[in-house]
């Protein structure tokens, strides 16, 4: 009799890393609100802190726009442009990933990490997997710099760094020919750029996510997704980082 399989089998890394993320998540909601804003301030990656190390003037002039509007505004975006020493911005690029804005937040990225996480997990292998999702995170913080560098207000959560496992999902999840099985989709052969480009299942796949992240991060506040505005472009910085860097990482190209 055939044995069967579990519901959730899911990699130790991912296993790991779930359990990391919900450990930051609670220990934060049982501090105070004060030590809090001091974490996120210290490790969210704020692009107005990366701007003031080129353009001091640009950003003290945004900051004094602000404070035109709303007194309160400027006096938090001044406490996350200099709480936090400037030796710590450089772990920002990376250490935002592991903060969420709430237990929403926290949930929605760990059922997408769980998803399509897995698979890049059991074809990449431990190593290789985190190095895609640290890059994933690094490029999403620079492509969110690169559209809002004047922002004073941190970027936190995973989902740049988990766009880079989707990204590299789909050049494998979805077969060339017949039916989808999800429990040898990982040992797919690695699509080309145009296998992708002639593949539906992809390119559906492809065009549905980057279509969804415009809507929700275009409108996420009105749709109420968010109370805060959604980093899309994160989202997509870390969607093609996985996608083009994924031949490089995959450790069945030679097989």
């Amino acid at each position: 009799m055939r044995e069967r399989e579990p519901i959730f089998n899911l990699p130790p890394v991912i296993v790991v890393l779930l359990a990391i993320l919900t450990l930051i998540q609670v220990v934060r909601g049982m501090i105070p609100p004060e030590l809090d804003g001091a974490i996120v301030a210290t490790f969210g990656f704020t692009p107005a802190r990366v701007a003031f190390l080129f353009d001091q003037k640009a950003v003290l002039q945004h900051l004094n726009e602000i404070a035109g509007q709303s007194e309160v505004q400027a006096q938090i975006g001044a406490f996350f442009l200099t709480y936090a020493s400037p030796s710590w911005l450089w772990f920002t690029p990376l250490s935002y990933a592991f903060l969420h804005g709430g237990a929403t937040h926290l949930v929605f990225n760990g059922i997408w990490l769980a998803a399509f996480g897995s698979p890049v997990a059991r074809r990449f292998g431990t190593a290789r997997f985190l190095l895609l999702g640290g890059l994933g995170a690094v490029v999403g913080a620079a492509a969110y710099l690169a559209a809002h560098p004047l922002e004073l207000a941190p970027m936190i959560g995973a989902s740049a760094a988990i766009s880079a496992y989707m990204g590299a999902a789909a050049r494998f999840v979805f077969p060339l020919r017949g039916p989808y099985r999800a429990e040898t989709a990982f040992e797919a052969p690695m699509q080309s750029v145009g296998d992708m480009l002639a593949s539906v299942q992809t390119m559906a796949f492809v065009a549905f996510w980057f279509l969804s992240n415009l809507l929700i991060g275009l409108g996420g506040q009105t749709l109420g997704f968010s109370q805060a505005p959604i980093a899309w472009q994160a989202h997509i910085g870390g969607f093609a980082a996985g996608l083009f860097l994924a031949p490089i990482f995959d450790q069945r190209r030679k097989k």
